[in-house]
């Protein structure tokens, strides 16, 4: 049994030092701040209502993550882009448009469905957007999807829930875009669930409790919102900027590390009594 509780201790140790990715001891609340890039399908008219999504990705795009810090009035950074010589990097992808308004004076927003984003974790400080859109192959990006698996994220329902239409609670993503500015603007927002990635266990924390117009309670793990400043370079649609907030939790190796020591306190108690 002994032998046993030092594997396992010693194969916890080795998973959970296997990147040097940190946000030292913090766990609470956090927020990612992004830079991206991103492309997407443009309407010349309103669509009939809801129930337009076809199956066919209508927007994606690439990202690095800037910084990532407390989300509380000391907005202390906890982690940086090129800290330890590593990068957070990602790409979104399957957005699928199930719903668009135009109104009339150079505006229009467009609400979604499904929709996943892969961050990847790089030991090398090399993202690179300028090549554009045509770069991608597959989900695949040069200097962005080349790195170890962060987390893998998947949009979830809540962004509409609340206002008493239960016919648009199965929205995933609200983006509303201005061409009256110049250059044109916008803003969005998202929830995002955590499903995969090296540090899923660290931020899969149902922090966002959220009652969809049915009564029925979601929770989420991010919530993200963006201002799209500015027309993207590189024949990039847009550029944009994304805080999104979510909340670091105990991971279960730390729990399972906190337990052996527990075990062995006890054997060594055990003993002395003896």
């Amino acid at each position: 049994m002994k032998k046993l509780l030092i594997a396992l201790a010693i194969t916890v140790l080795v998973t959970s030092n296997a990147f040097a990715f940190s946000i030292g001891e913090y766990r609470g609340p956090l927020e990612f701040k992004f830079t991206d890039f991103g492309t997407g399908t443009l309407y010349g008219s309103s669509s009939v209502g809801y129930g337009n999504a076809d199956g066919i990705e209508d927007a994606w795009g690439v990202f690095k993550v800037a910084t990532i810090k407390t989300a509380d009035l000391s907005a202390t950074t906890l982690w940086y882009d090129g800290k330890d010589g590593e990068q957070l990097t990602g790409i979104y992808y399957g957005i699928d448009d199930d719903f668009w308004a135009l109104n009339g004076v150079g505006g229009i927003n467009i609400q979604s469905v499904d929709g996943f984003i892969d961050v990847y974790l790089d030991t090398t400080t090399s993202f690179n957007a300028a090549p554009g859109p045509g770069a991608r192959v597959g989900n695949t990006y040069p200097t962005v999807t080349d790195g170890s698996t962060f987390l893998n994220l998947a949009f979830g329902s809540g962004i509409k829930f609340g206002n008493a239409f239960i016919g648009d609670d199965h929205i995933v993503y609200d983006n509303n875009l201005d061409a009256t500015t110049s250059p044109f603007t916008g803003d969005g927002a998202f929830y995002l669930d955590v499903i995969g990635g090296n540090y899923a266990p660290m931020f899969n924390s149902d922090y966002y409790a959220l009652v969809d117009d049915s009564g029925a309670t979601h929770y989420r793990d991010f919530f993200g919102q963006f201002d799209t400043s500015t027309t993207g370079a590189g024949k990039w649609l847009v550029k944009s900027e994304d805080p999104i907030g979510g909340k670091a939790v105990p991971e279960p190796t730390s729990m399972l590390l906190f337990g052996v020591g527990l075990l062995g306190i006890g054997a060594i108690r055990r003993k002395r009594a003896v």
